[in-house]
């Protein structure tokens, strides 16, 4: 066999693999260059106060730095078998201001704890702009809640079974309760991101006296990650946030689920509006609720990225290397989508074409209040539970048999139904079958806290007003603190960049 012949078609395929690699993470550099600028300001900023290196150096060193913030990371140039923007930018401050002034800004540090610290901050931040969607997403929830107070419609069970009236917005109020519970586990996980390993270097720290308290300071993380090998190597900071936008968008999914059943012609009780929708090539008649399967299918995508993360990572020894990488740019992924979902969902709930007089019909054919039924029998003719349960058992299965319709049942099949379940005599008046089969009136008897009457479900979007209204003072005075962190470090490298001038 020729060698050269046979793998002559293959040749180089392996290298240009790499190269695609280090093109991959170059890209996702740029997502991150903010941070890295402002890494590089509080590195060279603490060298200097702690005069490891001179005022002179740092002046020179921050002046090509402010330059580079300013002018963007396309005037780097890209040096062939350096796979990270960050190597590109050493060798371009090299190149502008030469090795022994601008090789000092590596000094006490490594890619180690430089590209986790950067990547914190973009994740504290994706986790900043993720809570801003979902909350948007929240007060259309309340707003449509309140709209909806009155709209009847029937809560499903087992994925297809009309169980009992509730409201729409009762419904809507059970989605925000659900995506109230997964913002507190975002900004519980914010904490945990919020972290510095600045200092870590490789694994080990560095001999040299830096401050690693100053670094933290200067780039506003709330406090450090102690020992150093953790500080290197661990991704919880990715994998917690996550997790909890995993958990985020199957609430999302629950969601999408209940809206593309009401979409059904068979059942109308809402429509999506014209933008969500697409068209059929061949059928007119058809309005496809694509936006609601982009939901489903941004949720499916998280889980299997997420299951990627994790098995990527799986048995990682207790330092670093190239897989991390991976795992976080795939986090990236997520937060954009999940955030790009939250949007979507609130633009459909706040232009969903709701039909109320259908969604009444339809509670009212489908048998959904005959618990109250039950109940009411219970309390006016003195049966047991049980023994009520039985007799509209079998009154259901008469009436369902015979075409009977809910709104016709009658105390004469009242009367026979208990006679067939219990072989008992019960003569229930009319006035009283009439009122526990109104879907109205059933939904307006469940006054109790939680329940879907309109008062109850005033009293919720009431409370969820404030208590969103309070977490998004909460996130606010979060993003304010980091612009102000952010502005007190570029204030500080621009005045000491000023004395090279």
């Amino acid at each position: 066999m020729n060698k050269e012949t046979y793998y002559q078609p293959y040749a180089g395929r392996d290298i240009r693999i790499l190269d695609q690699h280090a093109k991959n993470t170059i890209a996702e550099d740029y997502l991150t260059f903010p941070y890295q600028i402002l890494d590089h300001l509080a590195h060279v900023v603490m060298l200097q106060e702690q005069e490891i290196i001179p005022r002179r150096d740092a002046t020179v060193i921050l002046k090509a730095l402010l330059r580079l913030k300013k002018e963007g990371p396309d005037i780097v140039p890209h040096k062939p078998g350096l796979t990270d923007l960050y190597s590109n930018v050493e060798e371009w401050l090299i190149d502008q201001v030469g090795i022994e002034v601008g090789g000092k800004l590596h000094t006490g540090r490594s890619r180690n704890d430089m590209n986790p610290a950067i990547e914190r901050m973009y994740t504290r931040q994706a986790i900043l702009n993720v809570c801003e969607a979902i909350s948007l997403l929240m007060q259309t929830l309340l707003v449509q809640a309140e709209v909806h107070k009155n709209t009847i419609i029937p809560a499903y069970t087992h994925h297809s079974q009309q169980a009992q009236p509730v409201t729409l917005g009762h419904f809507y109020m059970s989605a925000y309760e659900n995506f109230a519970r997964d913002l507190e586990r975002l900004m519980a996980s914010y904490e945990r991101v919020n972290l510095s390993p600045m200092g870590g270097a490789a694994v080990a720290t560095t001999s040299f006296p830096i401050s690693r308290e100053r670094v933290c300071e200067l780039l506003g993380f709330d406090h450090l990650l102690v020992n150093s090998m953790d500080a290197c190597s661990t991704l919880d900071y990715a994998y917690e946030p996550a997790c909890a936008m995993a958990i985020f968008i199957n609430n999302v999914g629950r969601v999408a689920e209940s809206l593309l059943l009401w979409n059904l012609n068979e059942v109308g009780i809402s429509r999506l509006a014209l933008p969500y929708c697409s068209y059929s090539t061949i059928m007119p008649q058809k309005r496809n609720p694509v936006a609601l399967e982009t939901l489903r299918m941004a949720g499916e995508w998280t889980y299997g990225t997420l299951s990627t993360m994790f098995n990527t990572m799986k048995a990682y020894p207790p330092g670093n290397g190239r897989e991390p990488g991976y795992v976080v740019g795939l986090f990236f992924e997520i937060a954009q989508r999940i955030e790009d979902s939250a949007y979507l969902l609130e633009g459909i709930v706040r232009n969903l074409e709701v039909n109320a007089e259908r969604a009444l019909q339809v509670t009212r054919d489908g048998f959904s209040t005959v618990t109250d039924l039950a109940d009411e029998m219970v309390k006016s003719m003195g049966l047991s539970f049980s023994a009520a349960k039985k007799i509209v058992g079998r009154l259901v299965v008469t009436a369902q048999a015979e075409g009977i319709a809910c709104t016709e049942i009658n105390t004469a099949l009242v009367r026979r139904a208990a006679k067939e379940a219990m072989n008992i005599d019960l003569d229930m008046p009319q006035e009283l079958i009439t009122n526990a089969l109104d879907p109205v009136e059933n939904v307006n008897r469940r006054t109790i806290i939680g329940g879907p009457s309109p008062v109850r479900v005033q009293q919720m979007v009431d409370a969820g007003q404030q208590e969103l209204e309070e977490f998004c003072r909460r996130r606010q005075r979060e993003c304010d603190r980091l612009a102000e962190v952010d502005a007190k470090l570029m204030a500080l490298a621009e005045a000491i960049a000023a004395e090279a001038e």
